[in-house]
Parts: structure tokens; sequence; C-alpha cells
């Protein structure tokens, strides 16, 4: 996937995030075209969040779609 999909409480991971580690995007704007300000944070919650700048077509693993509804 690419930055421009990516959405909050998906879990994704990139060499440049976290080690490589997964982390859980949080918030994602798009403060000026052709760029995305991302704030994620590593999935076990051990360090802080932090933010970024990415071009919209940075590429990232998606290693979860996140939670969004109730179960069964």
């Amino acid at each position: 996937m690419v930055a421009f999909d990516l959405q909050s409480q998906l879990v994704v991971s990139a060499p440049e995030w976290n080690g490589g580690d997964p982390v859980r995007v949080d918030r994602v704007h798009a403060p000026l075209p052709g760029v995305l300000a991302v704030c994620f944070q590593d999935v076990r919650c051990r360090t802080r969040a932090q933010l970024v700048v990415v071009p919209i077509g940075m590429e990232l693993d998606l290693v979860s779609g996140g939670c969004f509804g109730g179960g069964r």
C-alpha cells in the first residue's frame, strides 16, 4: 500500500518507522499537496507516538486492517 491509503487504526510497517516493527496509525492529515502528516505509535505502546511527514507515494506494508467494529 502507499501512504495515500492510510487511515487511523491500520497496523503497518515501514523500514524507517520503529525499526521496521509494526506501528498503529493514530492520525493522518494532508497539510500540503503531495505530503501527509502521519502520527503513529508502536503496536505495544512502549514508545511515544511520533509525527512524521511523508510523500503520498511512500510504500508501506499492511500488517492488519485494525479493529473497526464489534465482533459477532
